[in-house]
Formats: structure tokens, C-alpha cells, sequence
């Protein structure tokens, strides 16, 4: 079977189901269906009610985002680092929505599915996901440390620099989280009887040397960055207050310089704090999915995975909607208007 520890944000899997054994799948297809009706409920309005409705908001606010960038006025490296969050949340979201077709239902309860359906929900599904999963992320990492830089080492924050630099983390952040979920594709194998294909889990998974990868790919994927984009809101912050005790008061600046500052904090805040909602309790699951003396497990999930494509949905309103070049561009691209031309920072106006 699929397996809870797998990790999409779409998962119609029977968490109490036991591990899948090659010999007596038929029995295993059983204890799959008896679950919970409370948790039954609750799974189908998470999966088949509230997921589509998120997914289809994700693709269309990236779809959106993507011709508004495209744009003459947004060629800052701010903006490039918005495209490339924008393309991999949009793919992030496109490739959770086989994992809401009935087919993966039939394979999270055992049932067989086509050789070409188990290949792909066994070897590819799953670890494209999570990579898509990982690049949104690392690419928030780029854009808080970008900002973080802009703000308290300014010198450092040349235009040459900048977007050369911009291609430069993209390209390593791939290759190196390809690197990354490279072993994540052992975890499951299929095994066909005829024409029914079941998807199984590796017997590779019990291995220590495997817990130990997948351990450390938790790590890079879930903990490094909350902790990094931690870090780097909370330095801005710190500086914008030494900042405002240097200038002696807040009069000796504009209204308008206060209120950037002010609703960049109020930004920088909510990225830190919405990262965590969404990001977290799927870390968290990972790590209570191996007791057995914890019975909301299944419940959490449901509204761990909710969370998760929630924080690539709404990644057009902490990062696109927030930026008042965006807007000023929004507005024109819907009105059918020629923007303005404006010089766009890396930081990103508010």
C-alpha cells in the first residue's frame, strides 16, 4: 500500500491499516476498510470537499501570478524569485491532484489499479511532490535572506549582484534537493498478479540506514527551513528597532517611511507565523506516526495535509498581494492599462 509515512498532501489512506505483506493482501484489503465514521467524515471533507477547493485556487492565483510577472515592469530579482515560487507552487498543487482521483483510493485500500497507475503512485508521485514541496520552500529561505540583506547589510545588496546570484541559488537549491529525495522512490515497489497491480511497501524501509535518510530529509524539507526563515524575519526586526532608536523618534521620518516599516514587520511576522501552521504539523505527524499509543494520529493528519497545500496557496497573499509594485501591475493587467514604469527593489516595495 501507500504508505502514511509517505507524505502528500492528499492522502485517503487508512493509517491503522497494518504493514502490507505480499502474501495476504486480501485480508489487508479488509482491515483497510474498517475505519472510523467520524474519521471517515472527516477525511472526505478534507480530501474530496476542501483540498479541490484550495488546489483550484492555488493554480489559478499562480496562473495569475505568472502572466502579471511576465509583465514589462516586473524584472527586479525580487520579482524573479516570486516567478520561480509562483511556477513551483503551481506544480506543487497540479501534481496533488492525481492523488484525489479514485484510482489512489483504490491503491491506499489495496485494491489493484493498472501497471502504469501502480509505477506511477509507487516511484513517482510521491517523491515529485515533496520535491516541488521543498523548492517553494528553500525559495522562501532565498527571499527572507535576500530581504534580511537588503535591510541589515545594504552594502552587500548590489544590482550586479543580485541577479546573477538569484540564478545561481535556483539552480544549486534544484540539484541539490533532487539530491536530496534521490532515494525517496525506493520506499515503495508494486507487484502485479496478472493484470491487478498493487502497490507494496519496500522491504527496504525497515532498514536502519534508510530511517536514518529519511530522517535527514525531514530535516532539510520541514525543520531547516522554518528555523532559517526564523532567523532572518527576526534579525529584520531587530534591526528596523535599533534603526528607529538611532533616528531618535519616529518623527524624524515620514508617515509614509513609518507605515513601510511597520507593515514589513506585520509581513515578516505573518510569514513566520503562517509558516509554522502550515508547515509544522505535518513535520510532526512524521514523528508521532511511529507510536502506537496516540489514536487522533489519523484526525491530525487529516488536518495536517489541510494545512500543507493551505501554505502554497496562500503564498499569493503573504508574498503577491503584500507588494504594492505587484498590485499597481495587478490593477493594470486587469484594467487592460500600460503600467507605469517603476524600478523595482529586490526587497520588494510595500
Amino acid at each position: 500500500m501507500i504508505s502514511p509515512r509517505a507524505g502528500t498532501c492528499c492522502a485517503l489512506i487508512p493509517d491503522e491499516a497494518p504493514a502490507f505483506n505480499l502474501q495476504d493482501h486480501e485480508s489487508l484489503r479488509n482491515n483497510g476498510t474498517d475505519i472510523n465514521p467520524d474519521l471517515q467524515q472527516l477525511r472526505w471533507v478534507v480530501y474530496e470537499v476542501v483540498f479541490p477547493v484550495l488546489v483550484t485556487i492555488g493554480v489559478l492565483a499562480n496562473l495569475l501570478n505568472l502572466l502579471v510577472l511576465s509583465r514589462p515592469p516586473m524584472k527586479g530579482a525580487f520579482y524573479r524569485y516570486l516567478n520561480h515560487l509562483a511556477i513551483s507552487d503551481l506544480l506543487y498543487l497540479t501534481l496533488n491532484i492525481p492523488f484525489c482521483l479514485k484510482e489512489f483510493a483504490q491503491v491506499s485500500h489495496q485494491h489493484s489499479v493498472s501497471r502504469a497507475s501502480a509505477i506511477y503512485y509507487a516511484y513517482i508521485g510521491i517523491p515529485v511532490v515533496n520535491f516541488f514541496l521543498s523548492m517553494s520552500e528553500y525559495i522562501v529561505v532565498w527571499l527572507s535572506y535576500d530581504r534580511c540583506l537588503a535591510v541589515c547589510n545594504p552594502q552587500k545588496f548590489t544590482a550586479k549582484q543580485r541577479l546573477r546570484v538569484v540564478r545561481i541559488r535556483t539552480v544549486t537549491t534544484f540539484f541539490f534537493t533532487i539530491f536530496v529525495y534521490s532515494l525517496s522512490p525506493l520506499r515503495q515497489t508494486y507487484h502485479c498478479e496478472g493484470s491487478k497491480c498493487f502497490v507494496v511497501d519496500n522491504a527496504i524501509i525497515e532498514k536502519a540506514w534508510y530511517k536514518g535518510y529519511e530522517s535527514i530529509r525531514e530535516v532539510y524539507s520541514r525543520f531547516l527551513p522554518a528555523i532559517v526563515i526564523t532567523v532572518y524575519n527576526a534579525a529584520i526586526i531587530v534591526k528596523l528597532k535599533h534603526m528607529k532608536k538611532a533616528r531618535g523618534g519616529p518623527d524624524v521620518i515620514t508617515e509614509a517611511r513609518q507605515e513601510r516599516e511597520r507593515r514589513l514587520i506585520c509581513l515578516l511576522l505573518a510569514i513566520t507565523v503562517f509558516f509554522y501552521i502550515s508547515a509544522f504539523p505535518s513535520a510532526i505527524y512524521k514523528i508521532l506516526m511511529f507510536s502506537d499509543k496516540f489514536h487522533f494520529i489519523p484526525y491530525f493528519r487529516a488536518v495536517a495535509d489541510m494545512l500543507e497545500v493551505s501554505g502554497h496557496v496562500f503564498n499569493f497573499f503573504l508574498y503577491f498581494l503584500f507588494c504594492s509594485d505587484y498590485r499597481k501591475v495587478l490593477v493594470s493587467f486587469m484594467s487592460n492599462q500600460q503600467p507605469n514604469t517603476f524600478v523595482s527593489s529586490s526587497a520588494g516595495n510595500l
